[in-house]
């Protein structure tokens, strides 16, 4: 499942955003990995830290550029069992890796084995080991304007992308 996106400003982005933020609130499957690829300021990082705020991560929201992961640990209710579970999100910039095999001596495979959310930038650096991304996002600039190229390739992913509102399904 494809859909296209055009967001006219960071604000709108945001929003696209806050919509995938509460469609993963509503799904939330054990594990999810989302790819976000584009070029420099074409607003990876910026709907990284939208998502992260609807999910009410406070504070500081860094870029893992030169840490390679970042995480956050958010409390989701859980109402079966009237208590607030914990989960982990990994903001993982693979933007420094100079070649794929850099992946394999990272450790990073680990976190995208574990339960919780992974949001990886730049994951053609690691071409061939990442897993199949759930939901793999592609974001290009065009003069004032983004554009957004979502694909889901399981079924957790599809299920995020019917939730989201405004896109122009292509198949």
């Amino acid at each position: 499942m494809q859909l296209h996106f055009t967001f006219a400003d960071e604000p709108a982005t945001e929003s696209f955003a806050r919509s995938l933020a509460a469609a993963w609130r509503q799904q939330q499957p054990r594990r999810l990995l989302v790819t976000l690829q584009g070029d420099l300021g074409a607003g990876k990082t910026t709907l990284v830290r939208a998502f992260l705020r609807a999910l009410g991560v406070q504070g500081r929201i860094k870029s893992p550029s030169f840490s390679l992961v970042e995480e956050y640990t958010i409390g989701i209710s859980d109402l079966q069992f009237m208590r607030t579970l914990q989960t982990q999100i990994y903001h993982i910039d693979l933007y420094r890796f100079s070649h794929p095999g850099e992946w394999d001596d990272s450790g990073l495979a680990e976190i995208l084995g574990s339960p919780g959310v992974s949001l990886v930038e730049w994951p053609e650096h690691a071409a061939g080991r990442l897993p199949v991304a759930d939901l793999a996002l592609h974001l290009d600039v065009e003069g004032t304007q983004r554009r957004l190229v979502a694909e889901a390739a399981t079924a957790a992913g599809m299920d995020l992308l019917r939730a989201v509102p405004g896109g122009l399904n292509t198949g």
